[in-house]
């Protein structure tokens, strides 16, 4: 049977320990959970594991991981990836082709497997993962869910007999969790082993098998009890009924707009209340993040969409970035410099409310969502949920009256989620920002929202408390 276990292994980014004489033994055949708050050392267990780490990041002081004996990162990694595969965090890092056809057969091809074997493969794991439509698709016009099925899709392609999954769904909404969930139940039943590390421990009761949390204060991973998990699924929290929503600085008129072929919104109007904060909601691919690119002039459209009742296609981009910022859905995607630190330092220099953003305030926000340790580390090198938190610290900094932010709460604890929606309401009421919000994760958030937008049926409709019980 195959092994995999990390024997008295000490791992450190330069002078930051994650692991100390840690001992874990992948448990074969079962499911696994990993939790554990944000920037705990999840995702490095699971680089350590694939043999990723040490080649490309950090340093092994003491130990080893070793497949079936061997130490994990000097296998060849075509060999190592019949036993063991993995899903990143950031579904972009893992694509290497233009469509999701070709995205498969590269992952395949990469195994040195038979032309035939690779097509019958694919379109095996197309059709069970509800993908078939998907195949001609350019992959980086992809919704970030769907970027996420289909690179689950690459990995399970591949018929691994461990398979490691990082924050698999933290763009995925509500169904199709649950759908993908059932899809690897089915898979660990069959013989698979997986090992899945997530933030949010809602939804695994009678599917986990096996729970670990990493504890960073002893830098090790420890064993817990399934009882441990919450029980039932998550809940859907219907959004108070939107009260006293005056009209905002930015509104759009008629607004129409699509990917490639596809038409996503139609004859949409609205207006962003200042001072509130509301929640956009729709299936993956309904077109959320593609509404943010269009407010911010990234994207065309039809319609018409104004600031201060001046249409934005009067204004010059770098000036309308001014009124509208915009936080992305891949946080690395946001950064231009290298370090944390020199991040915060550039949105402070041009911060629209400097008297507000004092160097005090910004180090008091620094120590509150824990990144003291870390605000001088390459941002590159931060976890997922730490990158989050810079990144959403630095444009809060730059104090646009109006901030869309996408996924903001992907891959953070619960406690840190709870941390970014207090900083939120406090900017929000301070600066009378007007702030809208794209979240799959609704289970301790929308309590916080003033109102919500839900995006279906080609339309962007304002719900409320009656209207979304119904849904």
């Amino acid at each position: 049977m195959t092994s995999l276990i990390a024997k008295q292994l000490s791992f450190q980014y330069d002078d930051q320990v994650i692991f100390r004489q840690l001992d874990f033994t992948v448990p074969m055949g079962e499911f696994t959970l990993l939790t554990g708050p944000s920037g705990s050392g999840k995702s490095s267990l699971l680089k350590l594991l694939a043999g990723l780490y040490p080649q490309y990041g950090g340093q092994v002081t003491s130990g080893q991981v070793l497949l079936n004996g061997q130490d994990a990162a000097e296998i060849v990694p075509f060999q190592r990836a019949t036993k063991v595969a993995m899903l990143f965090q950031h579904p972009a890092r893992q694509f290497a082709m233009r469509t999701v056809n070709q995205q498969i057969d590269f992952a395949l091809a990469n195994l040195q497997l038979p032309s035939e074997e690779i097509a019958h493969r694919r379109q095996t794991v197309l059709s069970e993962m509800v993908l078939q439509d998907f195949g001609s698709r350019i992959v980086m016009t992809l919704s970030g869910g769907e970027q996420q099925r289909v690179a689950l899709a690459s990995v399970l392609a591949m018929d691994s007999e461990i398979i490691l999954l990082d924050e698999p769904f933290a763009n995925v909404d509500v169904d199709g969790r649950r759908a993908l969930l059932r899809a690897l139940k089915k898979m660990q039943q069959n013989g698979k082993t997986i090992l899945l590390a997530d933030h949010d421990p809602t939804g695994y009761r009678g599917i986990a098998t096996r729970l670990f949390r990493v504890d960073p204060g002893k830098k090790t991973v420890q064993a817990s009890d399934l009882d441990e998990l919450p029980a039932g699924q998550e809940p859907v929290t219907p959004v108070a009924a939107p009260k006293h929503l005056t009209t905002g600085r930015l509104s759009w008129q008629g607004l129409g707009y699509g990917n490639g072929n596809r038409q996503l919104v139609t004859e949409s109007s609205f207006s962003l209340p200042a001072g509130k904060m509301g929640l956009l909601s729709g299936k993956n691919g309904a077109g959320k993040s593609t509404l943010f690119n269009v407010l911010s002039q990234q994207h065309s459209y039809v319609g018409q969409i104004d600031f201060d009742q001046r249409p934005a296609k009067q204004f010059r981009l770098k000036k309308w970035a001014l009124q509208v910022g915009q936080v992305f859905q891949t946080s690395e995607d946001q950064f231009i410099s290298m370090e944390g630190s020199t991040e915060l330092a550039i949105s402070m220099k041009h911060s629209r409310q400097p008297q507000y953003w004092t160097k005090q305030r910004v180090d008091q926000i620094v120590e509150q969502l824990n990144l003291s340790h870390v605000i001088n580390h390459v941002c590159y090198r931060l976890s997922g949920g730490q990158q989050k938190k810079l990144q959403l610290l630095s444009m809060l900094i730059m104090a646009q009256p109006v901030l869309l932010l996408d996924e903001p709460f992907a891959g953070l604890d619960i406690d840190s989620v709870k941390q970014i929606l207090a900083l939120l309401q406090n900017v929000k009421r301070d600066l009378h920002t007007a702030i809208l919000v794209i979240s799959h994760q609704r289970y301790g958030i929308t309590d916080a929202m003033d109102y919500e937008l839900r995006l279906e049926d080609h339309r962007i409709k304002l719900m409320g408390r009656d209207e979304y019980a119904k849904k």
